[in-house]
């Protein structure tokens, strides 16, 4: 999964009434299958590994063996191609120059970039004595009336910025207190100055942090970047603190802590000189996708999607919460093997209890997810069964971890799905306490449905010490747990399939 904050809400208790069909989803076949997805041998489902290979066709073996039809022209797979990792070239460099004084950075020693434009051509990107501007925090937040970008014009520029935010540690900021904003985030700092014109942003530690938290030698061994549109660069602070003293910015920033007033400005003649030859590397990865036709011939021209994504950090790399163990295997048992083994089975009784599900099911496992949902933004745009004929998506992202809760999100965009949550707690007897809560509508592959106004519930036990790291073990699952929140998701697949009319989407 890929992280975000979790909005704590309602909450419902399931109760204790229902009979269904004779087959149930066993904790034991659920753990199996968590532990050959998450074994050593997969190597942590990395895109564009062989574990990730093995691991979809284990699942298309299931999904036949569970009694599904083949979802992709009569085969099992949906290949695409992702971004996964860089090949450097013979010339990258970085120098910023101001009063006479030019610093020049090493790419793994002193700066790495965050997002590269990565192209074959050699150089990919070169940019030649760019005027630099100042932008604070590289932050806007309208609702508080704060915008570091409000009297400064950076197109055509680099934007040098601090990392975090200010005021992070006063519970009382007006920026959300100590919780971290979503525009905190680099990837929400880049695509900010993107749309102000920038040319490349540059961001350094800001003073407020003893360590520098960038990653400047896993870059060497391990080489991988996003995609922003623009070269965003992470810089070393020790070899920046020259020019930060030139320009006084620490101070700046300490002001800024204070008052929470912007002080962006042109830093006069200082300019910055880029040459990238990074290319990225092409993967084709799989989509698994199984279909469970409607058991009624009208309303089975009529899908309900469920989900769950496969692959995980291989190795870890530049997406391990534990950069100093790059290089192990994470195994991701909780993200996501709980909820590809809780789709598998999920098939399967819905296989043997078909005329439950008039509408018909699509099961889909998707590839690409910790790279940016892809997999399920490619499925959206090349959907099997037609998209406009999707009434409901139903994902199940990180539910190995349950002990006696689940936490479900995206009700908020499909309010009339409320009485179908409800049914189904009401009729299955897991004694599961269900919160309105978790990461939240549209932070895993729920998103590229809800995109397309397709309501779309998301189903998460909660972030824990092991997320993103070389513990994520299936020793860790909550089996009975998982059979408790994978049910719960069926017999709600079950209310929607039946329903006379489709869900209602409200809003994003």
């Amino acid at each position: 999964m890929r992280k975000a904050l979790a909005a704590i809400g309602l909450v419902l208790v399931a109760a204790t009434t229902l009979v269904r069909g004779e087959k149930e989803i066993e904790p034991d076949t659920l753990l199996g299958h968590i532990k050959f997805l998450a074994a050593d041998d997969l190597k942590g489902r990395g895109n564009g590994s062989e574990g990730l290979e093995r691991a979809a066709d284990y699942i298309a073996d299931q999904f036949k063996s569970a009694g599904l039809q083949p979802g992709v022209n009569g085969g099992w797979f949906q290949p695409f191609e992702l971004n996964a990792g860089l090949s450097i070239g013979p010339t990258n460099t970085l120098s910023i120059s101001a009063r006479g004084r030019t610093v020049s950075f090493t790419l793994g020693t002193s700066y790495y970039p965050l997002a590269a434009t990565g192209s074959d051509k050699t150089p990919s990107a070169k940019l030649d004595q760019l005027p630099i501007v100042f932008a604070g925090y590289g932050l806007a937040v309208p609702q508080i009336g704060y915008d570091d970008y409000a009297h400064i014009d950076v197109a055509g520029k680099a934007v040098l910025i601090f990392t975090h935010e200010p005021q992070e540690h006063d519970a009382s900021s007006r920026l959300n207190g100590m919780r971290a904003m979503p525009q905190t985030s680099l990837n929400a700092k880049a695509q900010l100055a993107l749309s102000k014109g920038a040319r490349m942003l540059i961001a350094v530690s800001d003073p407020t942090h003893r360590y520098d938290e960038g990653q400047f030698s896993l870059f060497k061994s391990d080489p991988d970047a996003d995609d922003q549109g623009i070269p965003v660069l992470r810089v070393r602070r020790t070899e920046m603190q020259p020019l930060l003293d030139v320009w006084r910015l620490d101070a700046i920033a300490r002001q800024i802590d204070m008052d929470l007033v912007p002080r962006s400005e042109v830093l006069a003649g200082a300019t910055a000189d880029y040459v990238e030859s990074l290319s990225k590397n092409r993967r084709t990865v799989r989509n698994v996708v199984g279909i469970l036709p409607g058991s009624d011939p009208a309303r089975a021209r009529e899908a309900i999607v469920i989900g769950a994504h496969y692959d995980h950090v291989g190795l870890g790399g530049r997406l391990s919460v534990t950069p100093d163990r790059v290089g192990e295997i994470h195994n991701g048992a909780d993200d996501n093997a709980s909820g590809t083994a809780s789709i598998i089975e999920m098939a399967r009784v819905a296989a043997d209890e078909r005329p439950r599900f008039p509408r018909t099911l699509v099961f889909i496992a998707f590839a690409g997810e910790e790279r940016g949902l892809l997999g399920s933004a490619y499925y959206a745009g090349h959907a099997t069964f037609p998209i406009e004929n999707t009434v409901a998506m139903l994902n199940l992202d990180m539910v190995g971890r349950a002990r006696g809760q689940v936490d479900i999100s995206g009700l908020e965009a499909s309010p009339s799905m409320e009485a179908d949550l409800k049914a189904a707690s009401g009729t299955y007897g897991g004694g599961l306490e269900i919160k309105r809560a978790g990461p939240g509508a549209g932070r895993s592959d729920d998103s590229n449905f809800i995109d397309r106004r397709i309501p779309a519930i998301n189903f998460f036990t909660g972030f824990h010490a092991d997320y993103h790291r070389p513990t994520d073990d299936w020793e860790k699952i909550d089996a009975a747990g998982t059979k408790r929140v994978a049910t719960l998701a069926l017999e709600l697949a079950a209310r929607l399939a039946e329903r006379t009319t489709r869900p209602e989407f409200v809003s994003r």
